[in-house]
C-alpha cells in the first residue's frame, strides 16, 4: 500500500467508548441475527447486524444524535443545517427534535419520497435540490451552506465529521458487546459505505485480528479506489442506481484518513446483487433492507471463498425502501427464480 500522508491521531478506544455511554440510553441496541444460508455458504458463521431497526431506520441516527449533544449552548439555539439524501436527514431530525435543536436539510429532489416524508416527520425544514452537477450530493451539500449562511445555522458534514464517526463507531462497540455474549470473536466485518462514517467508526473499533471491509456499489466505489490507490479518489458514478444512499463519489476526508491507517480493504457488489440480498433478508430473517442497507450480505454471498470458515458480521444499514420500491424487488426475485 502507498504510504500514507498527513495522518492525524486516531481517537482511542476510551474516548469511542465514553462516547457510546454517552448516548447508549437514547439509541436502540439493534439485535444480532444468525443467517444459517450464509453460514452453510462460507462453512462458517454470519451474523446481521440490523440497523434497519435502529431508531428512523438507519445507523446515521447514533452519530447525529452524538454530534447534536456536544454542541455548546449557543450552537444549540443558532440550529444546525446539513444535506442528505434520506437516512441522516432523518436521524438529524429525530436527533434535532428530541433535543430540541432547529435542523434545515437540503435533499436531492429524486431522493426516494419516504425519506423525505421521514425527514419532515421528525420537524426538520426541507428544501429539494433540484441540480445535479457536478453530483446531486456536492449540488445539495453548496446549497446547504449557502442556507446555513443565510440563517446564522451550524453547518453539518452528514459523513465527513469527527464526531460524527465516533458517534457511529458504537454500532461496532455493541456488536462487540453482543459477541462476547456468546463467546465468539469477529473475523470480518463488513459495511456499507457511502461517505464513510460507519466503516470508518467500526475500523476504530476492532483490531488486527479482524478485517473491516468497506462495501460499495458499482461506479461509486471512490472508498475502494482510495485504498488502492492511498489517496483521496473519486468513482465515475452513473445515472441509475438502487442504493440511493450510496451515491457519494469520493469519500470524506477524515474518513478516508482513518481507513488508510487501520487497513480497511474494500469491496464492490452491483444493484441486482444488492437486489437478492433484500430478498434473502426477507426471506430468511424477516429484515426489511433497501438495497443500500443490504450491500454487506450482498458482499458475502457474491465472495464466500473469502469468508471461509470464518465468524462473519454484515451490518444491515437501513430499511427506509420506498414501498413500491421494495414490492416490484421481492416480486422480480419471484418472476426470476432468484432466492
Amino acid at each position: 500500500m502507498p504510504a500514507v500522508p498527513n495522518v492525524n491521531k486516531l481517537p482511542d478506544f476510551l474516548k469511542l467508548n465514553d462516547a457510546f455511554q454517552q448516548i447508549r440510553n437514547n439509541v436502540r441496541t439493534t439485535p444480532l441475527i444468525k443467517s444459517d444460508t450464509l453460514s452453510e455458504l462460507i462453512r462458517g458463521e454470519v451474523f446481521v447486524k440490523a440497523e434497519s431497526l435502529q431508531i428512523t431506520g438507519a445507523f446515521k441516527f447514533r452519530g447525529a444524535f452524538y454530534r447534536l449533544s456536544n454542541l455548546t449552548e449557543p450552537q444549540k439555539k443558532q440550529g444546525v443545517t446539513s444535506y442528505s439524501s434520506g437516512n441522516f436527514a432523518a436521524g438529524l431530525s429525530a436527533a434535532g427534535q428530541l433535543l430540541g435543536i432547529p435542523v434545515r436539510l437540503v435533499m436531492p429532489h429524486d431522493a426516494p419520497q419516504s425519506k423525505i416524508n421521514n425527514a419532515r416527520r421528525y420537524g426538520a425544514e426541507v428544501t429539494l435540490c433540484q441540480c445535479n452537477n457536478p453530483s446531486r450530493e456536492e449540488a445539495a451539500s453548496d446549497m446547504a451552506s449557502k442556507i446555513a449562511n443565510d440563517h446564522g445555522a451550524v453547518l453539518l458534514h452528514p459523513f465527513d465529521d469527527h464526531e460524527i464517526i465516533i458517534g457511529q463507531a458504537s454500532v461496532a462497540l455493541e456488536l462487540q458487546e453482543q459477541l462476547a455474549m456468546t463467546g465468539k470473536a469477529c473475523d470480518h466485518i463488513l459495511c456499507p459505505v457511502g461517505g464513510g462514517s460507519l466503516v470508518a467508526g467500526s475500523s476504530l473499533v476492532f483490531g488486527d485480528n479482524t478485517q473491516v471491509w468497506a462495501v460499495e456499489v458499482d461506479g461509486y466505489q471512490g472508498m475502494g479506489i482510495s485504498l488502492e490507490k492511498g489517496r483521496r479518489s473519486r468513482a465515475k458514478g452513473h445515472i441509475l442506481c438502487d442504493c440511493d444512499a450510496l451515491l457519494a463519489l469520493e469519500p470524506g476526508i477524515a474518513n478516508l484518513d482513518i481507513v488508510l491507517q487501520t487497513g480497511v480493504r474494500g469491496i464492490t457488489v452491483n444493484t441486482q446483487q444488492a437486489h437478492d440480498a433484500v430478498r434473502l433478508s426477507f426471506q430468511e430473517m424477516n429484515l426489511v433492507l433497501e438495497p443500500s442497507g443490504a450491500v454487506a450480505i450482498a458482499a458475502v454471498m457474491e465472495n464466500p471463498a473469502l469468508f471461509e470458515n470464518k465468524t462473519v458480521v454484515a451490518v444491515g444499514s437501513g430499511g427506509n425502501v420506498d414501498p413500491d420500491k421494495y414490492a416490484s424487488i421481492l416480486q422480480s426475485g419471484l418472476q426470476s427464480g432468484h432466492s
